[in-house]
């Protein structure tokens, strides 16, 4: 067989294909590159998207886990309240139990002793430690006492004459006296002169000191530490001891008359026409105003004098008749009414020993009341009873010092300070 020459327009067309195929395989590869590529990009942003997608997951978990602890640590909060509450409602039970039991047992030992007066102390003793271990027995627990206190038990009846008496002219005179505070350190006696508009400074031996001048015409006084805290008018000032200087006042809407201070260094004081208490903290910053809820008295009866004690509220309300004696609540509820109008006269400040007796200047009366933490007469000390170089007239404040004596500034040109 014959071989077929190629024509040269054949060959160029060969050669045009192989071109072409070559362009073709050259384009193959680029597309392959491509395509490598973004496949190694996707996988890229999968990868990325996975650790993001797993970082979200622990935050998510770590988020519950913490609100898991705090809602545990809650709920065991709750089981501890729930415990205490439950331990506090035992002990006011027992308590109340302990009480019911002490009562009804004294209650028969009383009606034993009216009965036979032959009982000797010796016996009568014996009977109270039976007394209090068959409150023990009936409760069956361990009674739970508080801290025992070591108080000296005050009787006033034996003290009808003052410790000193001093001549009230020259620089110890007093005026016109209102409240008295005495230093538990050094156990001088701050005595408030409205008049003069000074404190007077005596040692407690009433021998005068010093005197600390005052903005305006003193009320009230209570000590903290190295301050002095006075009532006026229109103000409360804070005194620096060691310089006697006004470091800071802050004035008040209404006039504010006895105050006293409480174990966190706050400053109470009556508002005299509000019925009410107002507070303010060591630095004379205001922090609330305490409405007395009372029923007890007229309305436009006078709010004067305030003591604190034993996380309870004692407010004096009529400087003139009629007079009360009222307890309250840290937060304004009336707890008690505790003397009555009847018992007392005129009267602006009194005193509350470590017994929880209240000491009372009677102004109008020319005497010094003594009554109970019932709100019973335990004694009066009036002026009929002293020698007539030692008569006290018009009582205005009154304290009582560690030596459980009863110190009274009064309005006498002869004797403005005593002690009984």
């Amino acid at each position: 067989m014959a071989t077929r020459v190629a024509a040269v327009g054949e060959l160029m067309c060969v050669d045009e294909l192989e071109r072409n195929l070559t362009d073709l395989t050259n384009h193959v590869q680029v597309e392959k590159e491509k395509v490598s590529s973004n496949f190694q990009q996707l996988h890229s942003r999968l990868v990325v998207r996975e650790h993001s997608l797993l970082q979200e997951m622990d935050d998510v978990v770590m988020r519950a886990r913490q609100e898991f602890n705090e809602k545990r640590g809650l709920l065991q909060e709750l089981y501890t309240a729930s415990d205490d509450l439950e331990r506090d409602l035992t002990r006011n039970k027992l308590r109340t139990v302990l009480e019911k039991n002490l009562r009804t047992i004294k209650d028969e030992i009383r009606e034993e002793v009216a009965r036979s007066v032959n009982v000797g102390w010796v016996e009568l003793d014996w009977k109270m430690e039976q007394l209090e271990q068959s409150v023990i027995d009936v409760c069956e627990v361990v009674v739970l006492k508080e801290k025992e206190r070591s108080i000296i038990p005050v009787d006033y009846s034996v003290k009808l004459c003052p410790v000193w008496s001093r001549e009230g002219t020259g620089s110890g005179k007093i005026a016109c006296p209102m409240q008295i505070a005495i230093d538990n350190k050094t156990q001088n006696i701050f005595v408030a002169d409205h008049i003069a508009n000074i404190i007077q400074v005596f040692n407690d031996e009433g021998n005068h000191l010093y005197k600390i001048p005052t903005p305006q015409c003193p009320i009230g006084i209570a000590l903290m530490n190295e301050f002095i805290f006075v009532s006026t008018k229109d103000e409360l000032v804070k005194i620096e001891k060691s310089s006697n200087d006004s470091i800071k006042s802050v004035k008040t809407e209404r006039i504010v008359w006895g105050i006293d201070i409480d174990r966190n260094m706050n400053v109470y004081g009556c508002e005299v026409m509000n019925k009410s208490v107002i507070v303010f903290d060591k630095n004379l910053k205001f922090l609330k105003r305490i409405q007395l809820k009372t029923t007890q008295v007229k309305s436009d009866t006078k709010t004067g004098s305030i003591k604190l004690y034993e996380d309870n509220m004692y407010v004096m309300f009529g400087m003139y008749p009629p007079f009360h004696l009222q307890i309250f609540s840290l937060g304004g509820e009336l707890v008690r009414c505790l003397i009555e109008k009847s018992e007392i006269g005129w009267s602006y400040f009194f005193s509350i020993d470590q017994l929880g007796n209240i000491i009372v200047a009677d102004w109008r009366g020319n005497q010094i009341k003594i009554f109970s933490n019932k709100g019973e007469v335990l004694h009066t000390i009036s002026s009929d009873m002293l020698p007539g170089d030692q008569k006290f007239y018009h009582p205005y404040g009154v304290a009582i010092d560690k030596k459980n004596r009863i110190i009274i500034a009064q309005e006498n040109k002869k004797c403005n300070l005593l002690a009984f």
